[in-house]
C-alpha cells in the first residue's frame, strides 16, 4: 500500500525527475489492471491514519474502474467485501467521526464508486441499499457531520440518476435493460421513500443550509422525469415549490424544478389538467421580477410551459374540449412570452424561442389547412413582428466596432439576430400582407425622420437598413418585385428608392455604409427598372461612403459588393466606365503585407484574409467594366493598357531585382501582380465558341502579359505562390483569349510540372482536361507533346510512399484526378494521342497502371473509374469484326485486353474483399455495384465488337485456363450472346456467386 501510495505522489509531482514519472505511472496502471488491484487500493482507501487525498482519489479510481470494467472476475465474496468497506466508511465519516473533515473530490468520487456498485447489487444483492444510505443520511440533526451525511447522500442520488436514467448518454442494449429493471425495482417502492426524504431534507434546510436544499430540489427535479407525478404534484410539495419562488436563495432551484415538473412525459389530457391545476401563469404576478438572473429562468419555466401546451395542442387525438382549453391557456401564456422575449438581456429572450418556434409552428400548419386567422391570433403576430424587429437592434450599451474587440459578443449577437431573423421570415409565410405593411411602415418611419432631419441614433439607423435588407430575405421570389404591373413602385421598390434618395448613406457612422451597401448590392434589380438612380448609387459606392471608407473592414468589404453590383448591372453601366474607373485608379496600387496567421477551432493556424484578397474583386470589376458591350475597342484597350502596364511593369522590376528566399514580401508582391492580371481576365467575358481566337486590339495586352507572366514563371517556378498565381491567371486569360492562349501552353506546362506539389498536380490535371476539352481537335498537337511529362510526373508522386494520413489522402486524391484527366481525353475525342508517334510505345506501361488500380479492391470509386478508361479503350480501339470504317488497329492493343485486361473482370470480381452482398455499409455496396457494372459492360462490348471470335475464345482458351465447367462455360457464352446489359450484369453476378461457392 506504501508503495501505490508513493508511486501516486511521483506519478503527480511537478518536480519529479521524468524517468522517475514514467515509472511511477507504470507502476498505477500495473496495479489498475491486476485482478488485485483493488484489493490492495482500497486497504489503502481505508487505513487509518488516512493516506494523502490523492492516493486515496487513486484507489477509488482503481475500484471504481474494476466495479464497471471487470466486474464479471469478482466472486460474491468480494461483492460483499466492497459493500461492507464502502458503508464502513460512510459509517466512519458521517456517523462515527462527527468532527471529520473529508475533501470534496474524494466524497464525489466515492459517489460515483458506489453507483456503479448499485448498478450491479440492486435489487438483486443488497435490495436494502437506499434505506442504509438514508440511515447515514439521518445522522443525528445538530451534529457537524449531519449537513456533510445530506450531502453526500443526494449528491448520491443524482449520481445514480445521471447513471440509469440520463437520455442524452449513449448506452449499450445491456445497460438500457440494466437501467430498466433498476427503475422498475424502484418504482415498487424506495422511490417513494426518496420522494419523501428529499423533501424533508428540503424543508430542514431551506433556512438553514440553501445549498442542500437545491441539491434536494435538483433531485426532485431530475427524478420526476420517470417517477409517480403524484409524488410530486400534490397541495404538500407544490406549496413549498411556490413559497420557495420567494425566497431569494432557492427561487432559482424551485423554477428549475417546476420546469423539470411541467415537462414530464404524459399522456395529452392528463398532461393538460395537470397543467390547469398548476395554474402557473396566476403564480406569475406575485413574482419579484427585478433581478435578471431570477427572470432568465422563469422565462425558462414560461418556455417550458408554452411548448408542453402547443404540444399538447397540436395532438391530433386531442378531444376539442381539450383543444379549446389548451389554447386558452395558450393565450394566458403569450403575453409573458411576448415580455420575456423583449427583454434586454439575450439570454432570457433566447431562453423562449422554442415556445416562439412552436407558436409559429401552429399558424402555419393553420395557414396550411386554410384556415383564417382569429383576430387575437392577428394581434399577436403583429405584437410578436415588433418585438423581433425592436430585438434585432444593437442594444444601447453595445458599441459597433470594426476591429472586433469584442469576437465573442458580437458573435453572440449575430447568432441571436439570425434565429430572430427566421422568426420574422417565418411571419411573412404565415402573413405577408401583415409583414410587408408593417416594414414598410417601420422602415418609411425612420427614412421620413432622416428627411426630416430629426437626430437618430446610429442604432436605429443601422436597424432600418437591416431590416429593409431582412425584407428581401423573407419574401417569396414572386414577391420580389420592385415595379408593379401598372408601373407604380412596389413597396419594396419603394423602401429602395426612399434609401436611396434619401441619401441616408451620408449617415457619419460606419454601421450605416455597411449596411446600405448590402442593401444595394442585393436589391439591384430595382436599377434595371429604375435606372434614374444607377448615379446617385455609383456615387455612394464610390467615394468616401464605400470603396473609398476610411474604415478597412467597411471599405474592403464594399470591394466585394461594388464586384457584384457592377456584375449584375453590366448591360446598365455603359454610361458610367470613365468615371467609375479614374475614381478606383487609387485603389489598385499593390502592396503586400506580411502573412497574419489565426487559429482555428482546433488550434490549426490558417492564413488571415489580406487586403489583397479583397482587392482582387477590385481588378475583376475593372474587367467587367472595360469589356462592356459598346465601348470602342480602341478605347477598351486603353483603359486595359492603363490598367495591366503598372503590374506588368511591377512583374519585370521585380524579375530584375536580386531575390533571397527569406524575402515573403519580394515573392508576395510578385504574386500579387499575376493575380492581379488574371482577375482582371476574369472580368473579361468567357468565350462564346473557346476554340475561336480574339479578334480584338485588346487582346494584344493581354498576350504581352502572358508573355511576362510565362517569364516570371521560369525564373521562379520552384516558388509554390508564383505557381499557384500563374495556374490561376492562365485558367482565366483561356477563357477570354481563346486560341491566342494555345501556344503558350507548353512553356505553362512544363515550367508548372517541374517543381509542382501534389496538391498543384491534382488542381492542375482537371484544368487541362477542361483546355482539352474546350479546344478540341486544335489542342490535340500540344497534348500528344505534354502527355509523357503529365503522367511521368504523377507516377513520380504516385510511386511515393506516405508518410501519414494527410498525405494518403492526397495520393488518392491524384490518383482520382489522374483518371479523370485520361477519361477527359476520351471524352474530347483526343484519344489517339495515346497512339501517336511519340507515345505508342508508352501505352503499355500506361495502361499497367489501370490494371494496378483496377486490382485495388481498397478504393472502388478509382477501381469503377479505371475499368472505365479500358472500357473507353475498348469501344475506341478493339477491332470489331466486320471493320467497315478501315479502322488501324493499335499495335497489341487486342492481345492485352485478351491477356490482360479480360482475366482481371472475372478475377476481380471473385476475390475475397469484392463482395456485392456486403452489407456492412450503406455506401460501399453501391460503388462495389458500379465497378461490376463497369466489367460487365467490358465483356458486353467485346461481344457485340467481336461477336463469334470472343465467343471462340472463351469457350476454346480463357474458360479452359481457369478450369470452368464446360456446361457453366456454355450458359455464359448463351446469356453474353442473348441478354441485353442490364439482365447480363444480373447474370454475372449469379456465375460469380456461384464460382466463389
Amino acid at each position: 500500500m506504501d508503495q501505490i501510495e508513493q508511486a501516486v505522489m511521483y506519478a503527480l509531482g511537478p518536480q519529479v525527475d521524468p524517468n522517475l514519472k514514467a515509472q511511477a505511472n507504470a507502476y498505477c496502471e500495473q496495479v489498475k489492471n491486476s485482478e488485485d488491484g483493488w484489493q490492495l487500493c482500497i486497504q489503502l482507501f481505508m487505513k487509518e491514519p488516512k493516506a494523502l487525498p490523492e492516493a486515496r482519489f487513486f484507489s477509488l479510481q482503481v475500484v471504481e474502474n474494476t466495479l464497471r470494467n471487470r466486474y464479471d472476475s469478482l466472486d460474491s465474496a468480494a461483492v460483499e467485501y466492497i459493500q461492507r468497506t464502502m458503508m464502513e466508511y460512510l459509517r466512519r465519516e458521517f456517523v462515527d467521526n462527527t468532527n471529520a473533515s473529508e475533501e470534496s473530490f474524494i466524497r464525489n468520487k466515492t459517489a460515483q464508486s458506489l453507483t456503479i456498485l448499485f448498478t450491479h447489487v440492486y435489487p438483486t444483492i443488497w435490495p436494502s441499499f437506499f434505506k442504509e444510505m438514508m440511515a447515514v443520511a439521518k445522522t443525528p440533526s445538530g451534529t457537524p457531520s449531519h449537513e456533510k451525511a445530506a450531502d453526500f447522500f443526494l449528491r448520491l442520488c443524482i449520481s445514480i440518476d445521471e447513471e440509469i436514467a440520463r437520455m442524452d448518454i449513449p448506452r449499450s442494449r445491456e445497460e438500457v435493460i440494466r437501467n430498466t429493471n433498476i427503475k422498475d425495482a424502484m418504482r415498487l417502492g424506495d422511490i417513494q421513500l426518496l420522494a419523501s426524504f428529499w423533501f424533508e431534507l428540503l424543508q430542514e434546510f431551506r433556512s438553514t443550509n440553501p445549498s442542500i436544499a437545491q441539491l434536494a430540489l435538483k433531485n426532485i427535479g431530475s427524478y420526476i422525469a420517470w417517477m409517480d407525478i403524484s409524488l410530486v404534484v400534490n397541495d404538500q410539495v407544490m406549496n413549498v415549490l411556490y413559497e420557495l419562488l420567494a425566497d431569494s436563495n432557492l427561487r432559482i432551484p424551485a423554477c428549475e424544478c417546476l420546469a423539470d415538473v411541467i415537462s414530464k412525459g404524459m399522456l395529452p389530457m392528463d398532461k393538460l389538467n395537470m397543467l390547469q391545476m398548476l395554474n402557473i401563469t396566476n403564480m406569475l404576478t406575485r413574482l419579484d421580477l427585478s433581478d435578471p438572473e431570477f427572470v432568465e429562468y422563469v422565462a425558462r419555466l414560461i418556455n417550458a410551459l408554452g411548448t408542453e401546451l402547443c404540444k399538447i395542442y397540436a395532438e391530433t387525438s386531442l378531444p376539442v374540449e381539450g383543444k379549446t382549453t389548451a389554447w386558452s391557456m395558450i393565450e394566458q401564456v403569450t403575453p409573458y412570452l411576448l415580455q420575456f422575449l423583449a427583454n434586454e438581456f439575450d439570454d432570457t429572450s433566447s431562453a423562449v424561442f422554442p415556445f416562439v418556434n412552436d407558436m409559429l409552428y401552429i399558424y402555419k400548419r393553420q395557414k396550411k389547412q386554410q384556415q383564417s386567422l382569429s383576430q387575437g391570433q392577428h394581434e399577436f403576430l403583429v405584437s410578436l413582428l415588433n418585438v423581433v424587429v425592436v430585438k434585432l437592434r444593437y442594444d444601447d450599451e453595445t458599441e459597433w466596432d470594426a476591429d472586433e474587440d469584442e469576437p465573442e459578443e458580437e458573435a453572440l449577437f449575430f447568432e441571436m439576430r439570425k434565429n430572430l431573423r427566421i422568426f420574422a421570415e417565418h411571419i411573412a409565410m404565415i402573413n405577408e400582407e401583415l409583414y410587408v405593411r408593417y416594414i414598410h411602415s417601420f422602415v418609411m418611419d425612420t427614412l421620413n425622420k432622416y428627411k426630416n432631419g430629426t437626430e437618430l441614433n446610429w442604432r436605429d439607423v443601422e436597424l432600418c437598413l437591416y431590416v429593409l435588407y431582412c425584407y428581401g430575405e423573407a419574401l417569396s421570389k414572386a414577391s420580389m418585385i420592385f415595379v408593379n404591373p401598372d408601373d407604380t413602385l412596389s413597396p419594396l421598390g419603394d423602401l429602395v428608392a426612399e434609401m436611396v434618395s434619401s441619401n441616408i448613406s451620408a449617415y457619419p457612422h460606419p454601421s450605416t455604409a455597411l449596411q446600405y451597401f448590402e442593401n444595394i448590392s442585393r436589391y439591384y434589380q430595382y436599377f434595371e427598372q429604375r435606372p434614374a438612380l444607377l448615379p446617385q448609387a455609383l456615387a455612394a459606392f464610390v467615394d468616401t461612403r464605400g470603396l473609398h471608407h476610411p474604415v478597412k473592414q467597411i471599405r474592403t468589404r464594399c470591394w466585394y459588393l461594388f464586384q457584384r453590383f457592377v456584375k449584375n448591372l453590366r448591360p446598365k453601366m455603359g454610361n458610367y466606365v470613365e468615371n467609375v474607373l479614374s475614381s478606383l485608379g487609387d485603389l489598385l496600387t499593390i502592396q503586400s503585407e506580411p502573412v497574419v496567421e489565426t487559429n482555428t477551432m482546433d488550434g490549426m493556424p490558417i492564413p488571415a484574409a489580406s487586403t489583397f484578397d479583397s482587392q482582387l474583386y477590385l481588378f475583376e470589376t475593372v474587367g467587367l467594366l472595360i469589356s462592356l458591350e459598346g465601348i470602342d475597342p480602341m478605347k477598351q484597350t486603353e483603359y486595359l493598357q492603363i490598367v495591366l502596364e503598372p503590374l506588368v511593369k511591377g512583374i519585370q522590376t521585380s524579375m530584375g531585382q536580386s531575390y533571397s528566399p527569406e524575402d515573403e514580401l519580394f515573392l508576395l508582391q510578385l504574386h500579387h501582380y499575376i493575380m492581379a492580371i488574371g482577375s482582371v481576365a476574369k472580368g473579361f467575358p468567357t468565350l462564346v465558341k473557346s476554340a475561336d481566337s480574339v479578334q480584338q486590339p485588346w487582346a494584344a495586352v493581354f498576350v504581352q502579359a502572358t508573355e511576362i507572366i510565362l517569364s516570371a514563371l521560369r525564373n521562379f517556378n520552384q516558388i509554390s505562390v508564383i505557381r499557384d498565381a500563374v495556374r490561376y491567371t492562365f485558367a482565366r486569360l483561356i477563357t477570354c483569349l481563346g486560341s491566342e492562349v494555345l501556344p503558350y501552353l507548353p512553356n505553362l506546362i512544363d515550367g508548372l510540372l517541374t517543381e509542382c506539389e501534389v496538391t498543384e498536380l491534382v488542381d492542375f490535371l482537371p484544368f487541362i482536361g477542361l483546355v482539352a476539352h474546350k479546344y478540341k481537335p486544335m489542342i490535340e498537337p500540344i497534348i500528344d507533346e505534354l502527355l509523357l511529362p503529365l503522367v511521368r510526373r504523377v507516377f513520380d508522386f504516385l510511386n511515393t510512399t506516405p508518410t501519414g494520413t494527410d498525405e494518403a489522402v492526397l495520393l488518392l486524391d491524384l490518383r482520382k484526378a489522374y483518371l479523370n484527366f485520361i477519361l477527359s481525353l476520351f471524352n474530347s475525342n483526343v484519344e489517339s494521342v495515346f497512339v501517336s508517334e511519340r507515345n505508342l510505345e508508352h501505352l503499355p506501361t500506361i495502361m499497367q497502371t489501370f490494371v494496378h488500380f483496377a486490382k485495388d479492391n481498397s478504393d472502388p470509386t478509382t477501381q469503377k473509374m479505371s475499368f472505365g478508361v479500358f472500357l473507353k479503350m475498348v469501344n475506341s480501339w478493339t477491332m470489331p469484326v466486320e471493320n467497315v470504317n478501315n479502322q488501324q488497329p493499335v499495335p497489341g492493343f487486342d492481345q492485352f485486353v485478351y491477356n490482360e485486361l479480360l482475366p482481371i473482370t472475372f478475377t476481380v470480381p471473385m476475390s475475397a474483399a469484392f463482395n456485392l452482398a456486403d452489407g456492412q455499409s450503406i455506401l460501399v455496396p453501391y460503388k462495389i455495384y458500379w465497378v461490376f457494372g463497369e466489367m460487365t459492360t467490358i465483356q458486353k462490348t467485346l461481344f457485340v465488337k467481336q461477336g463469334n471470335n470472343f465467343i471462340e475464345y472463351m469457350n476454346n482458351v480463357f474458360f479452359p485456363s481457369i478450369q470452368c465447367p464446360t456446361e457453366t462455360a456454355e450458359r455464359y457464352c448463351q446469356a453474353v450472346r442473348q441478354y441485353d446489359s442490364r439482365a447480363f450484369k444480373k447474370y454475372f453476378q449469379s456465375f460469380i456467386s456461384e464460382a466463389k461457392n
